[in-house]
């Protein structure tokens, strides 16, 4: 048996994968309707919709007897669809010299032919394939391979609307919706392992003077600026989001190449790099609040998040009594 080789891009491929979140859910109506569609379209016994993890093929839809939901990613004959352009074809696995000794070729579910398309999600990062498989060789001709082809642009088609659901289109981060998906799935994973990690509430104090000053265009663009500005001081499992006008959150890990302090050291000499280079006739600046993960005090991720908004906001207030301005309020777990 042969073992698939990895993409070039797999560390962007599988951040991209991450972000859409779609490992480990079930029953999909929609996606299941597609595979289901595939089945009954090419008249086989088996129709799958799979995702590549790190070492793991995950199976986001099956329609037909397949037992199982995941697999090691070494034994998928999807891994192998992911690197072909177009359609992946083995006609008759027994006799393939990368197959024949296949558990899953000599025994259950005993497959002969398969045929993959791989999907791709809005960024153009392939997340895994369509698939058909039977248990019997057969031909694959060019009429079937259109129809394949374009059963993968439709599953291609509900990844964008999923993406969408999840993603503010003016920053490309995640919106509301999409922090506490993502932000919750972060959220387990850090207590569970007994992490530290924080919660920082960013807003943009004078988008709102930009607005009525400059224009919605101006500072729309402002927006962006911050946002891409923000991505760039973030490490690789960390999750920001727009939640709504200048408010921005981030949900941070400690480790020892970054902590919060950090993190907005790094965020503030961005921006304050960005102030300089600007021929603008205004400084985008910023207020924050931090709270530190206390897990007598923190349930969820909805518990900091309130939590953050009002630390900061009390902040503020405190600033603008003082002749001074402080540093931004942290709270100590």
């Amino acid at each position: 048996m042969k073992f698939p080789e990895i993409p070039e891009n797999e560390a962007e491929r599988l951040k991209s994968l991450y972000m859409m979140d779609l490992l480990d859910k079930k029953d999909d109506e929609r996606l299941d309707r597609l595979t289901h569609l595939a089945k009954t379209a090419f008249n086989v016994p088996i129709g799958l919709i799979s995702l590549l993890d790190r070492d793991r093929q995950w199976l986001a839809s099956c329609s037909g007897s397949v037992g199982v939901r995941e697999t090691s990613r070494n034994t998928s004959f999807c891994a192998h669809a992911i690197l072909a352009q177009g359609i992946f074809i083995v006609k008759d696995a027994s006799v393939d010299e990368r197959f024949h000794d296949h558990p899953f070729v000599a025994g259950e579910p005993h497959i002969r032919f398969y045929a993959g398309c791989p999907v791709r999600l809005p960024d153009g990062s392939i997340a895994g394939t369509i698939c058909i498989i039977d248990d019997k060789p057969r031909d694959f001709t060019p009429e079937n391979i259109n129809s394949l082809l374009d059963i993968g642009a439709i599953v291609e088609d509900e990844f964008y609307i999923i993406s969408m659901a999840m993603t503010d289109p003016l920053t490309d981060l995640p919106n509301k919706r999409g922090f506490y998906k993502l932000g919750e799935k972060r959220f387990s994973w850090l207590t569970d392992n007994r992490r530290s990690f924080s919660l920082v509430y960013l807003d943009v104090e004078n988008i709102t003077a930009i607005n009525e000053f400059f224009g919605h265009t101006e500072g729309d663009a402002t927006l962006k600026k911050f946002a891409t500005t923000l991505s760039r001081c973030l490490k690789k499992n960390d999750v920001a989001a727009r939640i709504e006008g200048g408010k921005f959150v981030v949900l941070l890990g400690h480790d020892e190449d970054q902590d919060v302090d950090t993190f907005l050291f790094s965020l503030q000499s961005k921006i304050d790099d960005l102030n300089e280079k600007s021929m603008k006739q205004f400084r985008l600046h910023y207020a924050y609040g931090i709270v530190e993960y206390d897990p007598d005090r923190y349930s969820n991720l909805l518990e900091m998040m309130n939590n953050s908004e009002h630390v900061m906001y009390l902040e503020r207030k405190k600033s603008a009594m003082r002749p001074t301005q402080p540093k931004p309020s942290r709270e100590k777990s």
